[in-house]
């Protein structure tokens, strides 16, 4: 051992001498690459740490795995000497796995914490889930991680600067599947998501909780629930809420037509919850750019409840691109950008919107009514970014109240590709006018003219149908008039 670190030193001094004299060594950078992998090869830490976030706002669960049986001690705090709590960990299961659940945390506080061993400290930290009455949120968004971690890895870099240049964003991952080649073999878990080696990737794990569904490369799912063991409904669905946003996670690989079990359950979740934001994540999408065909049930079974339950959004992969499609208001948005080989989109398939060949990631911030979205190559580039005017805000079944006046709502989506909701109010009836102008002022359609009921109202306007093929993409004008108020408001087609 002594001649190991001697050898070490000399080489060491010799090859920082070379740096200093002018010449940035990469045989040094290589070097120091090549230890520090080295290193982490004789530890005994074999993944992790890494987060998964429960579901309840004063949780956090950190898991690890170990080479060799060994009590561990994971310490935490809201500062780096970790002085809310010290605890021994002892192994679970058969392969030397370890976890532990951080409780009695307080709602969007920052956490430190660390995982000890006899040869290894592991550190990492958190940002607790926001107070359930929180009207803002931030989160990154990818998947297909599959195949080659190094590209992998320059995702994870993406997204590592974006939570340290602005903290709002370290809260969580949503995963859209297909994390490793072969879910069924232990050594993909090891060389590609898991591998420490590409610290990017460990550092993202370490520091944001993943929530995942799980794709088909996850093949029987056995360890895809060992590793990320949620606290599924039953097969691997399941909810959280997370601030102003619910989540439903489903699993494609088990029975989710229309007299199933999974399927009874989305709708009565989506039913329940009483969040203004409303998400699906599932792998295969129901429309995207090409490659794997579009998921039929998605269509058939999904996207009505989308429909019926003011879903604005859903996260998919499966195809190793981003794309976006929008769908009788629903966005259907593809990020199968985070490591496996990339596909070629197109953009003649239907509904498509937006498109890039990039490995990428997403960011969604939402900020009361309004969501935006940006997708960003691993490069730092945009390749894509939108607004959305949350449904609910402005329609909603839920809503009983009587409105308080006359008011015209921001259409949702905006920009749209074919359909839009339009809403508005009716302090008291009235007769209603609603006209949609082009930008020279000419009417293009008159959507209402009838006397209303008051109350909340919603009117589609399809694009496609009422241009046809020729009418180029652009800003339009929607406007109401009443006998007592008159509004308008622009909103963008898109083709």
């Amino acid at each position: 051992m002594k001649l190991k670190y001697f050898l070490f030193s000399v080489v060491l001094f010799f090859l920082v001498g070379t740096a200093v004299s002018g010449e940035k060594s990469s045989v040094y950078d290589n070097f120091m690459e090549n230890y520090h992998n080295s290193s982490q090869i004789q530890s005994n830490v074999r993944k992790g740490p890494y987060l998964i976030f429960p579901g309840k706002n004063t949780e956090m669960e950190v898991l690890w795995q170990l080479k060799q049986t060994e009590n561990c001690k994971i310490e935490w705090g809201t500062d780096t000497t970790y002085s809310l709590g010290s605890k021994q960990s002892t192994e679970y299961g058969n392969s030397h796995q370890h976890k532990y659940l951080i409780a009695n945390l307080q709602p969007a506080k920052k956490y430190f914490y660390r995982v000890i061993t006899s040869q290894d400290t592991c550190k990492g930290s958190f940002y607790e889930a926001p107070d359930t009455n929180a009207t803002q949120i931030k989160f990154c968004v990818y998947g297909d991680t599959r195949s080659y971690p190094a590209d992998h890895d320059k995702v994870a870099k993406k997204i590592i600067s974006t939570y340290t240049n602005n903290p709002d964003f370290q809260t969580m991952v949503i995963a859209t599947g297909d994390y490793v080649s072969n879910g069924d073999y232990e050594s993909n878990w090891d060389n590609q998501f898991f591998n420490r080696s590409y610290k990017n990737i460990q550092t993202a794990l370490a520091n944001l909780p993943y929530q995942g569904c799980m794709g088909n490369h996850e093949g029987s799912g056995t360890l895809f629930k060992k590793y990320f063991p949620y606290p599924f409904v039953s097969h691997r669905y399941w909810s959280f809420d997370y601030g102003p946003a619910h989540f439903v996670i489903i699993d494609q690989y088990t029975d989710y037509s229309s007299n199933s079990a999974q399927y009874k359950w989305i709708e009565s979740d989506l039913a329940s919850t009483q969040k203004p934001w409303k998400f699906l994540v599932f792998h295969e999408p129901g429309w995207s750019a090409g490659g794997h065909s579009n998921n039929q049930n998605v269509q058939k079974y999904i996207q009505p409840l989308c429909k019926k339950y003011h879903v604005p959004m859903v996260f998919n992969g499966h195809n190793h691109y981003y794309s976006r499609a929008m769908v009788d208001g629903v966005c259907h948005i593809t990020t199968g950008g985070g490591g496996a080989p990339l596909y070629s989109p197109s953009s003649n398939y239907p509904y498509i919107v937006a498109t890039a060949k990039k490995h990428h990631f997403c960011k969604v911030e939402i900020k009361d009514n309004l969501l935006t979205f940006t997708a960003v190559a691993s490069d730092g580039s945009i390749i894509d970014k939108f607004t959305l005017n949350e449904p609910t805000a402005v329609s909603t079944p839920k809503r009983k109240t009587s409105p308080r006046g006359f008011m015209l709502y921001p259409a949702f989506p905006n920009p749209f590709n074919p359909v839009t909701n339009i809403s508005f109010s009716l302090q008291k009836s009235s007769k209603v006018i609603l006209n949609i102008y082009n930008i020279k002022g000419e009417i293009i359609e008159t959507l209402v003219n009838q006397e209303m009921a008051a109350g909340f109202h919603n009117v589609l306007w399809n694009g496609t149908n009422n241009f046809g093929e020729n009418v180029p993409s652009g800003e339009y004008i929607y406007q109401l008039k009443t006998r007592n108020y008159r509004n308008a408001n622009k909103v963008i087609f898109l083709k």
